[in-house]
């Protein structure tokens, strides 16, 4: 099978020789093994702003768009994989996707989907109380907000969290998870933007070591499990969930 992942945007404001968060952990991934039997590209995104507020995320959604589409008329993919913890312009990337049947997923609503599939109530531990907001209410438009227990922030921009190994930042990352945990009954834990992936490890291990052994999942390993599953299966986006702009003789009551 053959997978395109698609970042949010290409950041034109990366210092000489700096190598995009994005890249860097799908080669850790590779290593891993979980893409083994994959065949995969890394589309360089389209250029665009950091996102960390809505004004800024509807400046790269063009652009990825643009890019799913390409994809999807090339015939040279299995399933598409958009990166990007708001997960961005993930529906109508479906909407694309469901005319050529290619399963489209994203990274955070991945995570979020397989939390619901590990435990009773999810956090998702994210950047910025902005990012925080939009995180929350795409969860309500995935129609899992009664699973959400909480969506906290650790109030690090994402330009700080990029150089990666910080202490300062997984501790940051622990104290909200176990909040979540102890005040808002959270018993999984989803990373939300890409800058905070990095953390995971070093969380889900210092939890345990205290005594919080829950899940704590990383979105772009859990966007890859659901594509190979969807690839696997043969099955893309309902053509019901997405219907085309033409017009039918009986439409379904919506």
């Amino acid at each position: 099978m053959k997978f395109k992942f698609i970042p949010p945007f290409r950041a034109m404001d990366y210092p000489p020789g700096f190598e995009p968060s994005h890249k860097r952990l799908l080669r850790e991934i590779e290593a891993e093994g979980l893409l083994q039997g994959v065949e995969w590209e890394l589309d360089e995104g389209a250029p665009g702003p950091t996102v960390e507020n809505r004004e800024e995320l509807a400046q790269v959604v063009p652009g990825l768009l643009k890019i799913v589409r390409e994809a999807c008329e090339s015939g040279k993919y299995d399933a598409i994989i958009v990166l990007g913890g708001l997960d961005p312009g993930l529906y109508a990337a479906r909407e694309i996707g469901v005319q050529f049947g290619i399963p489209v997923v994203g990274a955070t609503h991945s995570g979020i989907i397989f939390a619901c599939a590990l435990g009773n109530k999810f956090s998702v531990i994210d950047t910025l109380e902005c990012m925080a907001i939009m995180i929350r209410q795409n969860i309500m438009t995935y129609g899992l907000n009664e699973k959400c227990a909480s969506v906290r922030s650790i109030e690090w921009p994402v330009p700080k969290l990029r150089k990666p190994n910080s202490p300062e930042a997984v501790e940051a990352f622990v104290q909200e998870s176990i909040e979540a945990i102890e005040k808002d009954g959270a018993d999984v834990l989803v990373c939300g933007c890409t800058a905070t992936l990095w953390v995971q490890p070093f969380a889900q291990k210092r939890l345990r070591e205290m005594g919080y052994d829950v899940p704590v999942l990383h979105g772009y390993k859990c966007g890859i499990e659901m594509a190979k599953a969807l690839a696997s299966m043969k099955a893309s986006q309902s053509k019901f969930a997405f219907p085309s702009k033409v017009p039918k003789k009986k439409a379904v009551a919506r």
